[in-house]
């Protein structure tokens, strides 16, 4: 039912963003804190809720709900006792982050970093830091911006606008500095953090070395709020690493399943197989399907893959049109990858049998692809009875918050195989 021609459910985004704007000016004394950036910035979200809830009541937008009218529903959630309220925005084009940063008119804007994502909207980097920087457009009178300076696109903004700015980074000009950064699985990232008067080690649960900066993201926003670097270190002690962004999960083999399957870009895929490189286990596996936002062809990027795992690991699974796992395993060959070593699938719930045999103690393995091939399932197969098996989810939450995971799939969906065909597009 339409409306002067506008839809029930725009009318209640609409309502509810006007509410949120409204409410957003009423909650003075509230800080609001906005992190954005191409990659981390849910992580350094859940690290800044952690270390803020112990010090006062905290509110921030739930799980990677970065849209206008997610920030819209968690403002009208807050209340005068919360102290902080912590909001995460995106973007999936331009002009997307000013529409919840308007809304938000955060006290402080936190900038991450600018990558490679959403290539089909933002052609070059520049694009992206452009949109990036519509956060710190939206700062209210007397914020503080905490930019990376170890990324010059990030740290270029800080001459852009008149406001109080906090730079984290490994560089000496850095106001909050990390230095001796360890992370090799099956240790977790430990860290020292410098300010200017104080240092203190971090010992986190999170794996590998990519996420200092979204720890030091929350430990400069946290000092901000008059929060110490102890009682940073000893919040942040206790997060777990956001699922599916190399979460580490142990299997009743022994074996343990490394999931990083919510973000499939080329970026965080390079991350996640330094991770796998550097690490100790008696077997290492990838399994995967593909990586987005990659200048490359589907089928090019995925011999470039098999042929970088030459030498690091020990076995690949990949899922995929026959054709392209094909090319990809005579590429991985011709490079000095065994032939024995490859496991080739159409369908992921072949690839879940087999990894239940397969897998044993001792056993690494890192689980990547799309967020909408759902590779999670590959986990979730070797803990339980996994009922949905369709190849092309359009859902972008993950499987174990959806009820058809264990349940039963849609009947127009039942007997599908699962293959997962060539995207005819580049863009996620």
């Amino acid at each position: 039912m339409k409306i002067w021609g506008i839809s029930r459910r725009d009318w209640r985004e609409r309502w509810t963003k006007a509410l949120a704007s409204i409410w957003r000016i009423l909650l003075f004394r509230t800080t609001f804190i906005v992190v954005t950036g191409s990659v981390g910035k849910t992580t350094a979200k859940e690290l800044i809720l952690a270390i803020l809830s112990s010090q006062a009541p905290t509110l921030a937008t739930p799980s990677s709900n970065n849209g206008a009218f997610h920030v819209a529903q968690t403002i009208l959630r807050a209340r005068p006792r919360h102290r902080f309220v912590v909001l995460e925005v995106g973007t999936s084009g331009p002009g997307w982050i000013a529409r919840p940063a308007s809304i938000a008119r955060p006290d402080i804007a936190v900038i991450l970093n600018v990558g490679r994502t959403h290539t089909d909207r933002f052609p070059a980097l520049e694009d992206t830091a452009k949109e990036k920087a519509e956060l710190l457009k939206r700062l209210r009178r007397r914020g503080v911006a905490i930019l990376n300076g170890d990324d010059p696109r990030v740290a270029a903004m800080a001459t852009r606008r008149a406001c109080r700015v906090v730079r984290f980074g490994l560089g000496e000009q850095a106001d909050v500095r990390a230095t001796e950064i360890t992370s090799r699985w099956p240790e977790r990232l430990s860290l020292t953090l410098n300010t200017h008067s104080v240092t203190q080690r971090i010992e986190t649960r999170l794996v590998g070395v990519h996420w200092t900066s979204s720890v030091l993201a929350a430990a400069s926003t946290a000092l901000q709020c008059g929060v110490s670097l102890q009682q940073v270190a000893d919040a942040v002690a206790r997060v777990n690493p956001t699922a599916g962004r190399l979460d580490p999960r142990e299997l009743p083999s022994g074996a343990v399943i490394l999931r990083d399957d919510f973000n499939g870009t080329l970026q965080t895929f390079d991350a996640a197989f330094r991770v796998l490189r550097e690490a100790q286990a008696a077997r290492k596996i990838l399994a995967i399907t593909t990586v987005g936002d990659s200048p490359e062809g589907w089928d090019k990027r995925l011999r470039r893959i098999v042929c970088e795992a030459v030498g690091v690991i020990d076995s690949m699974v990949l899922v995929g049109a026959r054709d392209d796992t094909k090319r990809a395993t005579k590429a991985g060959v011709a490079a000095g990858f065994p032939p024995d070593g490859f496991h080739c699938f159409t369908a992921i719930a072949e690839a879940a049998e087999f990894l239940r045999g397969f897998l044993r103690a001792g056993d690494l393995l890192l689980l990547r692809g799309r967020t909408t091939d759902h590779m999670e399932r590959l986990y979730h197969a070797q803990t339980g009875d996994v009922r949905c098996w369709i190849s092309h989810c359009p859902k972008r939450e993950l499987c174990e918050r959806c009820p058809e995971l264990f349940g039963q799939p849609p009947a127009s969906n039942r007997g599908d195989p699962g293959l997962i065909p060539a995207p005819r597009h580049e863009s996620r």
